[in-house]
């Protein structure tokens, strides 16, 4: 019975010694620069890089608060331009809390590729940080801007990508997710934009729109609604709202909540060509309506399901076809749809996919259910 226990303590000893040791890369939170998030930019006179990053800064007393200070610095590249900031700062940059990477537009006109395969490569970037374009003069401007909700840029841009689904105008991007579109057959990659609004004097980033890439550069953009349409064919929309105009010609309009939405898109052969089926469902509710027009009853609800399906439909088409024609670019993922489903058929034509691509013709059916307990609320009269 003693050697047993002899045995055991003789394993439990050196486990110990790992288990209870501590953090073998513990540092002291003022021994380094804790970057919630950073900013690249062309430097003009030179072939080189200004990173910019917000750092955190806890500041002591009774009740716990953080600041930020921006620094820049010039690199000629994102890793010489962080070792550099060493200099100035004598402190490491300690990259786990970095939560978004905003790159300017000239350097995503020009390829992304060299700028994020830094924040790829470095084990302190967590893969899950999420990319923006910015559509101001510099990603810079934006870590400068202003917000009274939170003590930082980066956690104010945090909150409304996490928040995405309740607006649906913009898709958010991680580098992981950004990574793997980017190797994939037949996919075109997309970046959220952000740029600066001004709100009672202050100046206030926004997340809108998306921008559109072919290969690793930037081509386009595209807005909020063409956004919703996108997710919508990728199957990724989860919420949202849209508005039905002037629905049966009554003078009324109706908003309607999207609580849920299925897409299936199938490769289709038709006299040799290639046509896109796209079958879209979507449960809605009604979230407000502005007018007289009763749209509540069976009759009133039949005729706004027409004209809502109507509506998406024409939004899907149009979004489609801006893309095909403006930008070339299959952000759809129709391409790797075929890939997928019809492996034969993509490998003759993956070659030419991108002239296939701009012609391609699409058959889209859209079938709305309006559902939800704002069907029980007649509509708000006024007497004489």
């Amino acid at each position: 019975m003693i050697n047993v226990k002899k045995k055991i303590l003789f394993f439990i000893i050196p486990i110990s010694m790992f288990i209870l040791s501590g953090c073998w890369n513990y540092r002291e939170i003022n021994d380094v620069n804790i970057i919630n998030g950073a900013a690249v930019d062309s430097f003009e006179k030179k072939d080189e890089y200004v990173l910019s990053v917000e750092i955190i800064k806890p500041q002591a007393g009774q009740d716990f608060k953080l600041e930020a200070d921006i620094i820049s610095e010039k690199g000629k590249s994102i890793f010489d331009a962080v070792r550099t900031m060493i200099v100035h700062s004598g402190k490491r940059a300690y990259w786990p809390h970095a939560k978004v990477f905003i790159i300017s537009e000239d350097i995503a006109k020009k390829g992304v590729v060299d700028v994020i395969d830094f924040i790829n490569r470095d084990a302190e970037v967590r893969s899950d940080i999420w990319l923006l374009i910015s559509q101001e003069k510099t990603a810079k401007e934006i870590l400068n801007s202003e917000t009274k909700l939170h003590s930082t840029i980066s956690a104010h841009l945090e909150d409304k990508l996490k928040n995405k689904d309740s607006v649906s105008k913009f898709q958010d991007i991680e580098l992981h997710q950004f990574l793997k579109d980017l190797a994939a057959e037949g996919i075109s990659c997309t970046i959220p934009t952000v740029h600066i609004t001004k709100e009672k004097d202050q100046k206030v980033p926004e997340i809108f729109g998306m921008g559109v890439f072919k290969k690793d550069k930037l081509v386009g953009y595209i807005d909020g609604m063409e956004t919703m349409s996108m997710m919508l064919i990728k199957d990724e929309l989860k919420s949202g709202v849209f508005v039905v105009r002037n629905v049966d010609n009554t003078n009324t309009d109706c908003t309607l909540e999207i609580f849920k939405t299925k897409t299936k898109v199938e490769p289709v052969i038709k006299n040799g060509n290639i046509v896109m089926k796209i079958d879209s469902k979507l449960d809605v509710g009604i979230g407000e309506i502005v007018g007289k027009a009763d749209l509540i009853s069976e009759p009133g609800r039949d005729k706004l399901k027409l004209q809502a399906e109507e509506t998406v439909k024409k939004e899907l088409l149009k979004t489609i076809k801006r893309v095909q024609k403006d930008y070339d670019s299959d952000i759809f993922g129709f391409g790797n749809v075929i890939y997928r489903k019809k492996p034969e058929e993509w490998k003759k034509i993956k070659n030419d996919w991108d002239q296939i691509f701009a012609h391609l013709n699409v058959d889209v059916n859209v079938e709305v259910n309006i559902k939800g307990s704002a069907l029980t609320s007649k509509p708000i009269k006024v007497g004489d």
